[in-house]
Protein backbone atom coordinates (compact mmCIF):
# COMPACT_ATOMS: atom_id res chain seq x y z
CA UNK A 1 0.00 0.00 0.00
CA UNK A 2 1.49 3.24 -1.02
CA UNK A 3 1.96 6.00 1.71
CA UNK A 4 0.93 9.44 1.18
CA UNK A 5 3.14 12.53 1.75
CA UNK A 6 1.67 15.75 3.37
CA UNK A 7 2.62 16.92 -0.18
CA UNK A 8 0.60 14.04 -1.97
CA UNK A 9 -2.57 15.25 0.53
CA UNK A 10 -1.94 18.75 -0.31
CA UNK A 11 -2.45 18.22 -3.99
CA UNK A 12 -5.17 15.68 -3.54
CA UNK A 13 -7.14 17.93 -1.39
CA UNK A 14 -6.73 21.23 -3.80
CA UNK A 15 -7.96 18.30 -6.62
CA UNK A 16 -10.81 17.92 -4.68
CA UNK A 17 -11.54 21.32 -3.87
CA UNK A 18 -11.25 22.47 -7.18
CA UNK A 19 -13.48 18.80 -8.66
CA UNK A 20 -15.99 20.77 -5.72
CA UNK A 21 -16.01 24.47 -6.93
CA UNK A 22 -16.48 22.89 -10.42
CA UNK A 23 -19.36 20.81 -9.63
CA UNK A 24 -20.90 23.97 -7.74
CA UNK A 25 -20.40 26.38 -10.11
CA UNK A 26 -22.35 23.96 -12.03
CA UNK A 27 -25.10 23.73 -9.93
CA UNK A 28 -25.39 27.58 -9.29
CA UNK A 29 -25.20 28.41 -12.83
CA UNK A 30 -28.42 26.74 -13.49
CA UNK A 31 -30.16 28.19 -10.23
CA UNK A 32 -29.26 31.33 -10.99
CA UNK A 33 -30.75 30.69 -14.56
CA UNK A 34 -33.22 29.23 -13.12
CA UNK A 35 -34.25 32.11 -10.19
CA UNK A 36 -34.05 35.01 -13.64
CA UNK A 37 -36.51 32.71 -15.37
CA UNK A 38 -39.49 32.36 -12.87
CA UNK A 39 -39.59 34.58 -10.39
CA UNK A 40 -36.94 38.04 -11.70
CA UNK A 41 -39.93 39.76 -10.30
CA UNK A 42 -38.36 39.35 -6.77
CA UNK A 43 -35.57 40.80 -7.90
CA UNK A 44 -37.20 43.85 -9.87
CA UNK A 45 -39.94 44.35 -10.96
CA UNK A 46 -40.68 45.71 -14.45
CA UNK A 47 -43.78 47.97 -13.81
CA UNK A 48 -41.73 49.77 -11.24
CA UNK A 49 -38.36 51.23 -11.29
CA UNK A 50 -36.91 50.29 -7.53
CA UNK A 51 -39.31 47.27 -6.44
CA UNK A 52 -37.73 44.34 -5.26
CA UNK A 53 -38.40 42.19 -2.35
CA UNK A 54 -36.49 41.58 1.30
CA UNK A 55 -32.56 39.68 -0.02
CA UNK A 56 -34.02 37.07 1.95
CA UNK A 57 -36.66 35.97 0.06
CA UNK A 58 -34.75 36.42 -3.41
CA UNK A 59 -31.73 34.50 -0.76
CA UNK A 60 -34.80 31.86 -0.07
CA UNK A 61 -35.65 31.16 -3.47
CA UNK A 62 -32.56 30.96 -4.71
CA UNK A 63 -31.26 28.44 -2.39
CA UNK A 64 -34.42 26.40 -3.12
CA UNK A 65 -33.23 26.08 -6.95
CA UNK A 66 -29.74 25.52 -5.60
CA UNK A 67 -31.23 22.56 -3.55
CA UNK A 68 -32.47 20.98 -6.59
CA UNK A 69 -29.45 20.91 -8.28
CA UNK A 70 -26.62 19.79 -5.55
CA UNK A 71 -29.24 17.03 -4.08
CA UNK A 72 -29.23 15.53 -8.30
CA UNK A 73 -25.64 16.25 -8.48
CA UNK A 74 -23.64 12.87 -7.19
CA UNK A 75 -20.76 14.60 -5.57
CA UNK A 76 -23.15 16.97 -3.62
CA UNK A 77 -25.69 15.21 -2.72
CA UNK A 78 -24.09 14.14 0.17
CA UNK A 79 -24.18 17.37 1.69
CA UNK A 80 -26.80 19.37 3.27
CA UNK A 81 -27.73 23.11 1.86
CA UNK A 82 -29.32 25.28 4.86
CA UNK A 83 -30.06 28.70 4.92
CA UNK A 84 -29.51 31.56 7.74
CA UNK A 85 -27.63 28.08 9.73
CA UNK A 86 -26.46 29.69 12.77
CA UNK A 87 -25.32 25.78 14.66
CA UNK A 88 -21.88 25.11 15.59
CA UNK A 89 -22.38 22.02 17.05
CA UNK A 90 -23.92 22.23 20.39
CA UNK A 91 -23.47 26.25 20.29
CA UNK A 92 -23.56 29.39 17.68
CA UNK A 93 -21.65 30.48 15.47
CA UNK A 94 -19.34 33.12 16.11
CA UNK A 95 -16.15 35.23 14.51
CA UNK A 96 -14.06 37.24 16.19
CA UNK A 97 -15.87 40.41 15.07
CA UNK A 98 -19.57 39.18 15.67
CA UNK A 99 -19.61 37.15 19.31
CA UNK A 100 -23.05 37.48 19.70
CA UNK A 101 -23.66 35.14 16.68
CA UNK A 102 -23.89 35.57 13.04
CA UNK A 103 -25.72 33.21 10.66
CA UNK A 104 -24.20 32.78 6.58
CA UNK A 105 -27.27 33.09 3.66
CA UNK A 106 -26.69 29.73 2.78
CA UNK A 107 -24.01 26.95 3.21
CA UNK A 108 -23.22 23.53 2.15
CA UNK A 109 -21.72 21.33 4.83
CA UNK A 110 -22.67 18.37 6.76
CA UNK A 111 -24.69 18.97 10.36
CA UNK A 112 -23.49 18.55 13.57
CA UNK A 113 -19.67 18.80 12.80
CA UNK A 114 -17.39 21.39 11.05
CA UNK A 115 -15.24 18.87 9.50
CA UNK A 116 -16.92 19.31 6.19
CA UNK A 117 -18.13 22.77 5.88
CA UNK A 118 -17.47 23.22 2.06
CA UNK A 119 -19.04 26.55 1.02
CA UNK A 120 -20.41 29.87 2.73
CA UNK A 121 -22.85 32.25 0.44
CA UNK A 122 -23.80 35.77 1.00
CA UNK A 123 -26.21 37.62 -1.40
CA UNK A 124 -26.55 41.02 -2.06
CA UNK A 125 -29.19 42.64 -4.06
CA UNK A 126 -28.57 45.20 -6.34
CA UNK A 127 -29.74 48.30 -4.24
CA UNK A 128 -27.47 46.89 -1.45
CA UNK A 129 -24.48 49.89 -0.21
CA UNK A 130 -20.96 49.22 -0.74
CA UNK A 131 -20.23 48.86 2.38
CA UNK A 132 -22.98 45.88 3.08
CA UNK A 133 -21.63 44.25 0.13
CA UNK A 134 -17.90 45.08 1.32
CA UNK A 135 -19.13 43.60 5.29
CA UNK A 136 -20.05 40.23 3.65
CA UNK A 137 -16.27 40.13 1.34
CA UNK A 138 -15.04 40.09 5.51
CA UNK A 139 -17.63 37.47 6.65
CA UNK A 140 -17.04 35.06 4.29
CA UNK A 141 -13.08 35.49 4.48
CA UNK A 142 -13.36 35.25 8.50
CA UNK A 143 -15.11 31.80 7.21
CA UNK A 144 -12.76 30.97 5.36
CA UNK A 145 -9.69 31.75 7.63
CA UNK A 146 -11.30 30.56 10.90
CA UNK A 147 -9.21 27.36 12.12
CA UNK A 148 -12.68 26.21 14.08
CA UNK A 149 -14.97 26.46 10.71
CA UNK A 150 -12.18 25.75 7.57
CA UNK A 151 -15.02 26.28 5.11
CA UNK A 152 -13.29 25.39 2.17
CA UNK A 153 -15.05 27.74 -0.49
CA UNK A 154 -16.54 30.96 -0.41
CA UNK A 155 -18.93 33.02 -2.41
CA UNK A 156 -20.60 36.52 -2.47
CA UNK A 157 -23.90 36.28 -4.95
CA UNK A 158 -25.47 39.73 -6.48
CA UNK A 159 -28.40 39.47 -7.56
CA UNK A 160 -28.26 42.31 -9.88
CA UNK A 161 -31.62 43.67 -12.20
CA UNK A 162 -30.39 42.40 -15.24
CA UNK A 163 -28.42 39.08 -14.16
CA UNK A 164 -26.77 37.10 -10.96
CA UNK A 165 -22.68 37.43 -10.71
CA UNK A 166 -20.73 34.92 -8.18
CA UNK A 167 -17.81 36.57 -6.69
CA UNK A 168 -15.56 33.87 -5.71
CA UNK A 169 -13.65 34.52 -2.08
CA UNK A 170 -10.79 33.41 -1.62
Amino acid sequence: MKEYTSVDREIMDIEFKNRLKKEIAKCLKKAGEDLYLYDKNLICDESFIDVHVHERSICFKFGLYLNKYTEANKILSKYDLDAEYNRDIDGIKRLSNRMNGCYPDLILHKRGNNENNILIIECKGWWAQEADIESDREKIAAFLNSVRYRYMLGLLILFNKDGIVFEWIE
